[in-house]
């Protein structure tokens, strides 16, 4: 019996996947893999299309959006927001910079700064807004998700570093 529960452990243990050690070479392949995940992303919303841009994020309580100074926790206390986009036609996103930052295996972040304007239904653009936007992706059952997201709208740049 002795023999059996060794034999098992030992096939346990031999048939349990070993960590992915995250090199150079990962990373570009993370990198790689999300960047037409990511641009997606934002063809939804420069589209204005609320429901497939919301595919994207992680549809789970853990999920948090910060936006103006506040945090909220799960994706559908975003729905609240959605009557707002019922007259936007598209939204215009110029970024100067974008940056894909692989931290682990399964999670990535996304960080990009530029300008923000949406045209109404009309086609009336409002102003051009300076934004930055930071996202945290998630693999999850084999998808990438939008864990955490972060909108802000930038101050003035610190004259020391």
């Amino acid at each position: 019996m002795h023999r059996m529960i060794v034999l098992l452990i030992l096939v346990v243990v031999a048939c349990r996947p070993g960590t992915m050690e995250l090199t150079e070479e990962r990373k570009a392949e993370i990198t790689a893999e999300l960047y037409p995940i990511n641009a997606g992303f934002w063809a939804a919303w420069r589209a204005a299309d609320w429901d497939r841009g919301m595919q994207y994020y992680l549809d789970s309580p853990d999920f948090v959006w910060v936006a103006g100074g506040a945090a909220f926790f799960g994706k559908a206390v975003l729905e609240e927001y959605k009557p707002g986009f019922a007259n936007v036609a598209s939204q215009t996103f110029a970024f100067r910079d974008s940056r894909i930052i692989v931290m682990a295996p399964d999670a990535a972040s996304v960080t990009a700064i530029g300008t923000w304007a949406q045209t109404d239904s009309a086609g009336v653009t409002g102003p051009a807004r300076e934004v930055a936007w930071t996202g945290i992706w998630i693999l999850r059952d084999g998808e990438w998700k939008i864990h955490l997201a972060h909108l802000s709208y930038p101050v003035r740049e610190p004259t020391s570093r």
